[in-house]
């Protein structure tokens, strides 16, 4: 029983020390979107993609960084196919990004997970280096003018806040 009790105690501190260090990182609320470049397959020079093809060209970007191996993250997977599925496509892109993980588990992870929307892959440490993240899931809710409107959000806090800006937008 007392294992159990410290295991417990360790995992909250872990995640409450992982969500504190997303609030703190290096952005904030309201500041513009950092761009960065991932090349998606090591052996494709061409299969570059940066996060400017999705953030700042008019619609809502709920960005998900995640990771194959981690629980949490495989664990709001159903609140981005909410978001994917019931709100408008012509204002809300859910986009998938995924961090410090080899490409054959993410590419195995999304098939399995139904994840169907727009994913950058393989982009390892950049995003965590230029957002400043030290734990996953971290998700950033992009503006259509690509600022940063909301991170942290989880779950149907994470729905109700983008279906809300969503509506709000009209």
């Amino acid at each position: 029983m007392k294992k159990i009790i410290v295991a417990a105690v360790v995992c909250l501190s872990l995640i409450t020390a992982a969500s504190s260090y997303a609030q703190n990182g290096k952005v904030k609320q309201g500041d513009m979107f950092i761009d960065f470049t991932v090349q998606q397959d090591p052996s494709n020079p061409s299969s570059k993609v940066s996060l400017s093809n999705y953030v700042g060209r008019g619609k809502w970007v709920v960005a998900d960084f995640w990771a194959s191996w981690c629980g949490w993250c495989i664990k709001e997977i159903p609140t981005l196919k909410k978001i994917f599925n019931e709100l408008p496509k012509e204002k809300v892109t859910v986009l998938s990004i995924a961090v410090w993980d080899k490409l054959a588990d993410t590419k195995a992870s999304a098939r399995e997970n139904g994840i169907v929307w727009s994913q950058i892959v393989n982009a390892q440490d950049i995003p965590s280096d230029a957002y400043g993240f030290g734990g996953i899931p971290y998700i950033v809710v992009f503006d259509p003018q690509g600022k940063i409107a909301a991170i942290g959000l989880r779950g149907d806090k994470l729905y109700q806040f983008v279906k809300a800006s969503v509506e709000r937008s009209k």
